[in-house]
């Protein structure tokens, strides 16, 4: 199974996932990425920090970027 990398944009810093995630394809990935911004958000919400303009940036082991999800996709809003 790929390995894949969730990165976190925010702003100009640039958090890197060093370890990845081995996942069986980039849904899965994407859904991971999910799971982490609602709590990475809600962490933020309850702390009073701006929760705009996170992105997680999914790579795969060749550092190719596979998907730039915005945390805000996390929230559901209807």
């Amino acid at each position: 199974m790929p390995r894949y990398f969730l990165n976190i944009r925010d702003g100009s810093e640039f958090i890197q996932d060093h370890e990845g995630s081995v996942l069986p394809d980039i849904e899965a990935a994407c859904r991971e990425a999910i799971a982490a911004a609602r709590d990475i958000l809600a962490a933020k919400l309850r702390a009073g920090e701006v929760v705009n303009g996170q992105i997680f940036e999914i790579t795969d082991e060749t550092g190719l970027v596979r998907v730039r999800l915005p945390m805000r996709d996390a929230i559901r809003t209807t």
